[in-house]
Order: C-alpha cells, then sequence, then structure tokens
C-alpha cells in the first residue's frame, strides 16, 4: 500500500492567512457607539441623538451641520437609540471592508494590493479616539474607492450604480451636510467631466448625460424624503412627481415621436427632465424647507474660518502643501492616463478635507493626513507602470510618515485625551473584547448605558435645584447640553444650541428670537466660552437678550457648584427689562490698533455693533484656507487692560460693551443687576491688518439703566456708571 501524500500549494496557504488577517482586522477595527459624555464636543454628540429622538426638524427648529440622522455617525447612546447606531456602524465597516477587498482583487500586483491595505488601514488605527474618521469618513472612503473602478462606470449596470451612490448622497446629507455635499457634488464633477469628454470624442454622451441625470435626480430625492422623517408627506409628494412625469411621458411622447423622428434620441430624457422640474417645485414650495436647512448649515461653515481659526506650526502646514502639490501631480498624470473624470472628482473632496482640517489648525489635521494615503494609493493604481508610478509610490511612502509623524506629535502633545500607542487597536485583548461584543451587542449596549450614567453624575444637580426646576421649560447656555441627559430636563434648545457655534448674525438672531418670542422659563447659564472669547461675545444679540430679560432664579440665589461646571446660574425671566430703551447712537471709523473711547454722551449702557470687511485677498484667504483671529483690547476706567478674541462674523450684531464683567462672580452680580466697572476704551488687532480694510466701523448705541438704576442707588454706583 502506497503512502498517502498531501501537498498544500503555496497559493492556499497565502490565501488562508490573509482570510484570518483580514478576519482580525474586521474585529480590531470594529467600530463601536458611543457613551453620552460631558464637554463641548461630547454635548452636541447627545444633543442631536437627543434631538433625533424629540424628531425636531433640522433647519426649522435646528441648524447645525448635522442632520436628522447625524446620530448615526457621530451621536451618543440613548436607550432608544442604541440599535440603530450599532447597525449602521456596522454596516458601513462591512461595507468598507468588502470594497477594499474587491479593490485588492482587481489589483494587479502586490505592491498596489500593499498599498491599499494599508491605506484603509491606518484611519482604522485612530478612529477609536479620532471619531471623525471612523463611520463618518468611512462613508466617503468608500464612494471614493468605487469612483475608482472604470469598469464599473464602463459596464451595462452603471446607472444601478449612479442612482445608488447618488440616493446614498442624499441620505447623507441628514447625517453631516459636508459629506452629503462632498459625495453628491463630486458625483456630479465625475459624470459632468465624462460628458464633456463625450462631446469631444463623440463617443458616451447618451449614456453619461443619463448617468449625471440619475445621479443628481436621486440625491435630490432622498435629500428632500429624509427631510422629514417622522411623517409620509415627503414620500407621497415624491411618489405624485414621478406619477405625473410618467403619466406626461407616455402621454406626449408617442405623439411628439410621430411627428418629430429626429427627437427620438434625446426621448429617454424627457421622464427624467419633467421629473426633475416637478421635483424642483416640490422643493421650492414645500415646508419645511431644504433650501433652509442648506442655508442654515452654509451660515455656520460660512463662520469657520474667522471662528475656529488657530495659527499652529509653519513647518506643519509646509509639509502638507508638499503632500498637496504631489497629489494634485499625481492626479494630473492619473487624468493624462485615463481617467480625468476621478481626478477632477478627487479634487474637491481634498481641498474640502484640507480646509476641515486646517482651518483650525491642530490635532483637527490627523483627518486630512490620514485621509489621503488612500487617495495616493488609488492614484498608483491608475499610472502606467514606469517612472511616474514608482513617483507615486514615493509620495505615498511620504504621506504614511505624515500620518506617523502627525500621530506622534499631537498623541504627545495631547497624552491625556489621545492614545500614544498607534497599534494599540491590534492588541489581542481589544480585539477580543470587541469581538465579543460584536457577538452579543446587548452587553455593549448595557456597558455603554452604565458609562453614560456614571460620566453624567459630574453635571447632575442638587436635588433642591431639581426639585425648582420640575417639568418647566428649560435651555443651556453655552453648551454643556449633557446635563439634559443627567438631570431629566424639560430642554427646549435654541436653533443653534452651543452658542460657540453662532457664528453669523443670521444664526445669533435665530437664537435670540427664539428666546423672545418663546421665553423659557429656566436658563442654565455658565460664564464661559472658547478661545478667549469673551462669554456675552459668542452671540451677541442673544447675550444682549438674556442679559436684559433674565435674572437670577429667586428660588436658587446662589451660584451652584459641580464638578464638571463650577459657578453654574439658574436665571428666570423678569417681569420687565431691566435695560432702558435707546437713547443714543453713534459712528465710529477706527484704524488697527488705535483705542477709540467710549463717553458719557454714548449712553449709560453701551453695545458696539462692529462691522470688520475682509480686503481683497482677505476674502480670498477666507475662502480657500483662514483668516488670523481678531482681538478686541478693553480698557476700564481703573486702567486695567483685557483682551478677548472677537468673532469679525457676528460682531455686527450688537456686542455688550460697556461693562465686560471680568469673572463669574461679576457675572451673577450684573444679572443680580449690579454693574461691573465701566469700559473707558478699546483697539482692534490683529496678526495680519493687509487681509482686512484699514478702518473698521463701529455703530455705538446707549440704552438707559432701567432696572439697573435701582440698584445702582442703592450701591451708590450712579455716578460710577454715567461717567
Amino acid at each position: 500500500m502506497k503512502p498517502i501524500s498531501i501537498t498544500i500549494q503555496p497559493e492556499r496557504i497565502i490565501q488562508v492567512a490573509c482570510g484570518l488577517i483580514t478576519l482580525y482586522l474586521f474585529f480590531a477595527f470594529f467600530p463601536l457607539p458611543r457613551a453620552i459624555d460631558i464637554g463641548l464636543d461630547p454635548s452636541w454628540k447627545y444633543g442631536i441623538s437627543q434631538l433625533a429622538e424629540n424628531n425636531v426638524i433640522f433647519g426649522e427648529d435646528i441648524i447645525f451641520t448635522y442632520g436628522a440622522f447625524g446620530y448615526l455617525v457621530r451621536g451618543a447612546v440613548l436607550e432608544s437609540n442604541f440599535w440603530d447606531i450599532f447597525i449602521f456602524k456596522t454596516l458601513v465597516h462591512g461595507l468598507l471592508f468588502a470594497v477594499t477587498i474587491w479593490r485588492i482583487i482587481k489589483s494587479k500586483t502586490v505592491l498596489e494590493q500593499l498599498a491599499i491595505a494599508i491605506s484603509v488601514s491606518f484611519p482604522y488605527l485612530i478612529s477609536d479616539f479620532y471619531e471623525a474618521l471612523q463611520t463618518e469618513y468611512q462613508t466617503l472612503y468608500i464612494i471614493v474607492i468605487l469612483l475608482s473602478f472604470r469598469e464599473i462606470w464602463q459596464g451595462k449596470n452603471a446607472h444601478y450604480w449612479a442612482i445608488g451612490i447618488g440616493a446614498v448622497g442624499g441620505f447623507l446629507l441628514h447625517s453631516k451636510v459636508s459629506m452629503g455635499l462632498q459625495a453628491s457634488v463630486s458625483l456630479f464633477i465625475f459624470f459632468a467631466i465624462q460628458v464633456l469628454l463625450g462631446f469631444r470624442s463623440r463617443l458616451g454622451i447618451r449614456k453619461n448625460i443619463l448617468l449625471l441625470l440619475d445621479s443628481q435626480l436621486a440625491t435630490a430625492s432622498t435629500a428632500f424624503l429624509f427631510l422629514r422623517v417622522e411623517t409620509l408627506t415627503n414620500w407621497l409628494n415624491l411618489l405624485l412627481a414621478l406619477v405625473i412625469s410618467v403619466l406626461i411621458a407616455v402621454a406626449v411622447l408617442p405623439k411628439l415621436l410621430k411627428s418629430h423622428p429626429h427627437l427620438t434620441p434625446i426621448c429617454q430624457f424627457t421622464p427624467r427632465i419633467l421629473y426633475g422640474l416637478s421635483l424642483t417645485a416640490i422643493i421650492l414650495l414645500s415646508s419645511p424647507s431644504l433650501l433652509d436647512y442648506l442655508e442654515g448649515y452654509s451660515h455656520i461653515t460660512a463662520g469657520y474660518s474667522g471662528g475656529m481659526s488657530y495659527i499652529g506650526s509653519s513647518t506643519e502646514l509646509a509639509v502638507v502643501f508638499l503632500e498637496l502639490l504631489g497629489l494634485i501631480g499625481l492626479l494630473c498624470l492619473v487624468a493624462k492616463d485615463g481617467n480625468p473624470s476621478f481626478s477632477a472628482a478627487m479634487v474637491l473632496l481634498i481641498l474640502l478635507t484640507f480646509k476641515h482640517g486646517f482651518v483650525r489648525q491642530g490635532a483637527h489635521g490627523l483627518r486630512f493626513v490620514f485621509s489621503m494615503p488612500l487617495i495616493f494609493a488609488l492614484c498608483t493604481l491608475q499610472i502606467r507602470p514606469g517612472f511616474w508610478q514608482k513617483f507615486a509610490y514615493g509620495f505615498h511612502l511620504y504621506s504614511l510618515i505624515l500620518c506617523l509623524g502627525f500621530h506622534h506629535y499631537y498623541t504627545n502633545l495631547f497624552s491625556d485625551y489621545y492614545h500614544t500607542n498607534l497599534i494599540r487597536p491590534l492588541t489581542p485583548a481589544l480585539v477580543a473584547e470587541k469581538f465579543t461584543y460584536f457577538w452579543n451587542p446587548a452587553s455593549l449596549k448595557a456597558d455603554l448605558l452604565a458609562q453614560s450614567d456614571e460620566n453624567l453624575q459630574a453635571v447632575t444637580l442638587p436635588p433642591t435645584v431639581r426639585e425648582v426646576i420640575g417639568s418647566q421649560s428649560v435651555d443651556i447656555i453655552p453648551r454643556e447640553i449633557s446635563m439634559v441627559a443627567a438631570n431629566g430636563l424639560n430642554w427646549k434648545p435654541r436653533p443653534v444650541f452651543q452658542s460657540q457655534a453662532a457664528y453669523t448674525p443670521y444664526l445669533d438672531n435665530a437664537n435670540r428670537d427664539s428666546l423672545a418670542n418663546e421665553p423659557r422659563d429656566i436658563l442654565l447659564y455658565n460664564f464661559h466660552t472658547v478661545d478667549a472669547r469673551h462669554p456675552f461675545f459668542d452671540a451677541p444679540a442673544t447675550a444682549f437678550h438674556y442679559i436684559c430679560h433674565y435674572g437670577i432664579s429667586p428660588q436658587v440665589p446662589e451660584l451652584v457648584q459641580l464638578p464638571a461646571l463650577p459657578n453654574l446660574m439658574v436665571l428666570e425671566p423678569l417681569t420687565q427689562s431691566r435695560c432702558g430703551p435707546q437713547q443714543s447712537q453713534r459712528e465710529l471709523s477706527v484704524v488697527w490698533n488705535d483705542f477709540a473711547q467710549i463717553t458719557p454722551e454714548d449712553g449709560e449702557l453701551v453695545r458696539a455693533s462692529i462691522r470688520i470687511e475682509h480686503s481683497v485677498w482677505g476674502r480670498l484667504a477666507k475662502s480657500l484656507f483662514r483668516v488670523p483671529p481678531v482681538k478686541i483690547t478693553v480698557r476700564d476706567l481703573a486702567g486695567e487692560e483685557r483682551d478677548y478674541r472677537i468673532l469679525v462674523a457676528n460682531a455686527e450684531g450688537g456686542v455688550w460693551l460697556s461693562h465686560l464683567p471680568r469673572h463669574d462672580g461679576e457675572a451673577f452680580e450684573l444679572f443680580q443687576g449690579q454693574l461691573p466697572p465701566r469700559t473707558y476704551s478699546f483697539k482692534f488687532s490683529t496678526l495680519n491688518t493687509s487681509l482686512f480694510q484699514p478702518r473698521i466701523h463701529v455703530t455705538l448705541t446707549g440704552y438707559g439703566l432701567g432696572e439697573f438704576q435701582e440698584r445702582a442707588a442703592r450701591h451708590g454706583e450712579i455716578s460710577h456708571v454715567g461717567n
């Protein structure tokens, strides 16, 4: 009997090893939902979850950069939304793995395959602590990879792909607006270039026009559809538009073709055009309005450059600009080698990702540098073998080195917040934990809810304060929305529910009007803000309203001390405004770095409407990158000077200037009716005045003391505040 020999082919061993590695990475990178936490970012993440739970209408009730489905990508876990978030994150994670494997299989060489695998893995390595690179950006990675498949867009199923990705873009518009715009506009550019090339070569014109129409109609349809998710109204409107378009096409086209047979080639466009016109009319006439939703978002993003700019390392920018130049060069090579549509679509994604990362420099740049290796890798696949492909691999290596450098620098700089070990997600213990959670999500939910309860202890109100509030309507200023979850409050939010994001007069006035038209029974107020601003400068028109119309609750006459929020104030509406009527107004033209005075004739209480205009270079810098922050220096009657950051975009709303509290103790006294020391003069400064017009227009508006009069008289302060 001959011995039995078993031959194991090396290819089979490699395939099994790759499969096991892929499975290990799938669980190592598995995205976990987040518990409710406290602080600026965790609070808005809880906020978008709670608002979705309350079925508010984004664009009408709430103005934000996330929409009704924002909680799926960045929201905190509530008892009611855990399964939605878990399933969505799992689906996106699985899809990215699937398209990555597909892209690897279609790659021609081992080097190409490694480039793709490493490029997709790098963002995952930091996604546990830099959440933007988790589900949010991974949806864009899926679309980017799909756009790189020439066989998809040249195949017979291209229309289904165009409709599918377009619909996803419309849906993403209601998760994070910028994601939806990047997806849908990139798809538009992709097909628009195809159409232009078709006209040039007279090949595939009709197909690419249809792909363009299908993708954009799908985007507009889903964007409109998900604006209002709690009713069937939008579904019925879309169905009506579709039925009308089909009926008109069926009734008109046969007669038209009979009399004009030469129009046959364009007949297939007619139903789409009719549907597009119907859809446009519905969008324009419907309430809530998709256009209002986008307008609110545009105002927030318009204020990013001035509101979030932070001047960081010039060396850091230099190495990133070199990466950008290399990437643009590679995209030119890809266009030359036959895929200009991919190159054009990537330019938009690259520029927007750069601006998101570097308008506010710092750890935000991680999202840019960790996203670029994937685009470098996809470029190398589409460049012909030879010198330029080797050049492309060199820049891909450079992009990976930048990832390592940025990670090392920022994780050590913020070691309390970021993990310094880049390969930490690959440790067996953490992989085993995620594996367990994947197969037992109920235990994950229980752990997250328990973690939320623990985190919220730091903002839990004393029982006596909670009893005073009861079921009254509450708003929280400026930002700690997690107090709603901690205390079961009846939250009635302002449209821009965190004050630091009210970057423009449009947003500021929306908040002021909300408080004026529907006064909250209680304001939980903390005299705090970000980026060295004065708290009253965040939303100046809104601040003036609550300074004049709210006071310290007589039932909670002292500052409330919480572990995470010392010196919290409980405010209630006053029976009448404590600010007197308008008395005077004076126009000033102020030059940079020169003090201007506030005189007794300007009024007893003075607001300043400040109009700072950009120069031509400033407008260009603001559009493409950023402008430096503007600082206001105020000097009181005792000669003490203080510096505050001021927002150029919303300062025209009229900042409270004559009596600026220096700390929360003086703010508390202000809400009791006692004025802090009067501001005597002020000046403006910035790092680069050439980006602004040389003169700053200031309108000083004076008001009477009103109810401050009685308080000031009791303390012998009339002469002080009037001088």
